[in-house]
């Protein structure tokens, strides 16, 4: 299978012109961590936090699943194939980092957008989710960082993800017990790959990183919502320029965090890496609200 995608790829790249690898590495974006964590963000704090604790969940979960199966089946990307006769381009390889399969960008666009379309049920929504999965799924071939199976195993995870994490979500997080009984039994259950892999992440720091990063982020994520579901408790019973207000802070507190301990922190070292994930969704979603309590999270 590897070697006909791989002479697809050859084929595809061979005409590539700069104009659609200009316009394909756009489209990759918006599957892009950045987007992803932008698109929560605004649902959390401006629309719906009952949505946004949903949406979190469920993309937690599909990222950890994507990439506990990068690291289970370990296939190479196929700019590495030894049959692969392109080049890419620095900037997009320095955002293909960890195995190929199955594409964490076509699956983390999918999970994201086929999620939100699940909440609005409304079918301009579902069209526009559905064209942006399809453009990144297919700019992470067209860009050579990944095999056609890759990007379809994805789209379809992350479809599969969307339904599964919505439904367990409404089903057992109706309470702040259910939500952490449903969080932390998912934590417990990646947790044996989080031991098992841990020996090998300094032969390959780049290809296990994601894993253990996200695992927490994830673990930032359940003691945030636990704080601000005990101590804040916020609703959307407020202006909208607030709620846009209280969103964009918090943009910019993760953007701070995930740049500036970046510089501070040692390079390459998976203690501080998880420190700053976790950061990430444990100040930005907990720590703030209950600082800004009194202001911008003050409800009717």
């Amino acid at each position: 299978m590897s070697n006909f995608e791989i002479e697809l790829l050859n084929k595809i790249r061979e005409n590539v012109s700069p104009f659609f690898e200009s316009l394909f590495n756009f489209f990759t974006n918006l599957g892009g961590q950045e987007i992803l964590i932008l698109v929560i963000i605004v649902i959390y704090f401006v629309f719906s936090k009952k949505i946004g604790q949903q949406l979190g969940y469920t993309i937690f979960l599909s990222l950890l699943v994507n990439n506990t199966l990068k690291v289970i089946v370990d296939r190479v990307r196929p700019f590495n194939h030894p049959k692969a006769t392109y080049t890419v381009d620095e900037d997009v390889m320095a955002h293909a980092t960890g195995m190929s399969f199955p594409s964490g960008h076509a699956q983390n666009s999918s999970v994201t957008y086929f999620s939100v379309a699940m909440n609005y049920k409304q079918k301009k929504i579902w069209l526009i989710a559905s064209i942006i999965v399809i453009l990144v799924a297919l700019s992470r071939v067209v860009l050579g960082v990944h095999y056609p199976s890759d990007v379809i195993v994805a789209v379809l995870l992350g479809l599969g993800f969307a339904i599964v994490g919505t439904k367990l979500h409404e089903k057992y997080a109706t309470t702040l017990k259910g939500k952490m009984i449903l969080y932390i039994t998912t934590a417990a259950i990646f947790l044996p790959f989080i031991l098992i892999y841990f020996s090998k992440i300094n032969t390959n720091y780049i290809g296990y990183k994601d894993l253990f990063t996200i695992y927490s982020f994830y673990l930032g994520f359940i003691l945030a919502v636990y704080l601000e579901n005990r101590f804040v408790d916020f609703n959307e019973d407020i202006h909208l320029k607030y709620r846009i207000i209280r969103a964009v802070i918090a943009v910019v507190i993760i953007l701070s965090l995930m740049l500036g301990l970046k510089f501070i922190f040692p390079k390459d070292n998976i203690f501080f890496d998880m420190i700053r994930y976790f950061s990430l969704s444990f100040v930005g979603l907990g720590i703030y609200p209950i600082v800004f309590k009194n202001s911008l999270f003050k409800t009717k």
